[in-house]
């Protein structure tokens, strides 16, 4: 279990929703409640193993396949592409996202961004659906589905703004002429975007100041001015990505040539406005430019290389671009899964314990890895491993973690606890 996944277990595992809807702000400060009442739920059922929790997670990503799909369908609906060919291009767009690392990892956690991802992918849908042909139920669902994904993660916020700026495009093209259809549905999405917002703010705004208040990251940097570049290059991997963007650039030039350019102009908002708005929000507020915040954004990356593959002259051609795609994506998820990635809390918890003399206490840092200690413990031990505080350091036993640490901070810990018990993968054990 990672320090992240431990937060989302305090929270779920309370006894009640009621107990999850009080621990989840100061648990997990940048979302509401949601993904812990889902996993809540979950563990009612299945159990609190990890490998159980982890599977909601998995579950949610294999709906996503299926979403990937319903975007696609609904990008293309109406443009130059018949419905038929829109149909490959959407099976095509299926399967190159199921079979990327991006979209693997983060259904193998116990976290809230399969759900931000599938929520995202759903309401993507009804944006283009309402825009397409209107409806009530269509805007509530706009509505409803923004609320939803904007709750699991606060990061969901850069789809409805990605969507506000191809709104304001709509309107602007029509000459902001409100008897124009076009112009009218756009509006009545905006209010419903609007709305999906409002429902949520008076939560949103105490959310934010929690997570504000709290450890943000004093370990993150802004980014370089190349990130949102490099951002698809180490998503995809270096191997993978070059075939990838060719095929993109091949799916943009061909689709505009066949007049669908509404579907390409937007499919490449989509995929770049939320990265370069993390880059603005980097320099301005804080730095926040993280991959699993972009999530959504590797979907039409993935659409466009799709609608390459398909756009390329003959069946060879295009199967052999197809099996090289998914080769050198699937070679990314085993070149991967030959190193691990997770951290031995598990061990360091045992080696911590058998540090310990009768009365003494173990902590970690960062601190909310407290939980991960928690979860490891036995029911009736959870006395020996308390919150790290620097102000009135008590323990005996550090475990220090390796990743998002301060640079020089972990030197720091080290001369305060200058013993090491045991060296494991991902986090050191110290004592005093």
């Amino acid at each position: 279990m990672s320090p992240d996944e431990g937060a989302s277990w305090a929270a779920a595992s309370a006894p009640s929703a009621a107990e999850v809807i009080a621990r989840q702000p100061s648990l997990n400060p940048g979302e509401l409640p949601i993904h812990d009442l889902m996993l809540h739920g979950w563990i009612a059922l299945f159990g609190s193993s990890v490998a159980a929790m982890r599977s909601l997670s998995a579950a949610l990503g294999v709906i996503s396949i299926w979403l990937v799909y319903l975007v696609v369908c609904e990008l293309f609906e109406g443009s130059a592409l018949i419905r038929d060919d829109v149909k490959i291009v959407a099976g095509l767009s299926a399967l190159v996202f199921a079979v990327n690392l991006v979209t693997i990892k983060y259904s193998r956690e116990a976290r809230m961004y399969p759900l931000m991802l599938a929520a995202l992918l759903a309401q993507v849908t009804m944006f283009l659906r309402a825009l397409r042909v209107g409806g009530f139920a269509n805007y509530a669902a706009v509505m409803l589905l923004t609320a939803i994904a904007i709750a699991s993660n606060f990061a969901a916020m850069l789809i409805p703004a990605t969507e506000g700026l191809w709104l304001v495009y709509i309107i602007a093209r029509a000459g902001w002429r409100p008897g124009d259809a076009n112009a009218r549905r756009a509006w009545a999405i905006a209010l419903a975007l609007a709305a999906g917002g409002f429902i949520l703010l008076p939560k949103l705004f105490l959310s934010m100041h929690a997570a504000s208040s709290g450890s943000v990251g004093g370990w993150r940097k802004p980014p370089a001015w190349y990130e949102p570049f490099a951002l698809f290059n180490k998503a995809t991997g270096s191997f993978a990505f070059p075939i990838l963007a060719i095929l993109a650039i091949w799916g943009v030039i061909c689709g505009w040539r066949r007049g669908a350019r509404d579907s390409i102009a937007f499919a490449i908002l989509w995929m770049w406005a939320p990265p370069l708005i993390m880059v603005v929000v980097s320099y301005a507020i804080a730095p926040v430019f993280v991959e699993r915040y972009a999530l959504s954004c590797f979907v039409p990356f993935f659409v466009l290389a799709a609608l390459g593959i398909f756009e390329l002259p003959g069946d060879l051609v295009r199967v052999g671009a197809l099996v090289l795609a998914v080769a050198f994506s699937i070679g990314h998820i085993v070149s991967y899964d030959r190193k691990p990635h997770d951290a031995q809390y598990r061990e360091a918890i045992a080696a911590a314990d058998s540090a310990l003399k009768p009365g003494e206490v173990m902590t970690a840092v960062p601190s909310y890895a407290i939980q991960v200690l928690h979860y490891y413990l036995p029911a009736d031990q959870l006395d020996r491993a308390v919150r790290y505080d620097p102000s009135a350091p008590s323990a005996a036993v550090l475990i220090l973690g390796d990743q998002n640490l301060a640079p020089g901070e972990a030197q720091s810990y080290k001369k305060e606890y200058p013993h090491t018990v045991a060296r494991l993968r991902g986090v050191t054990v110290l004592q005093r």
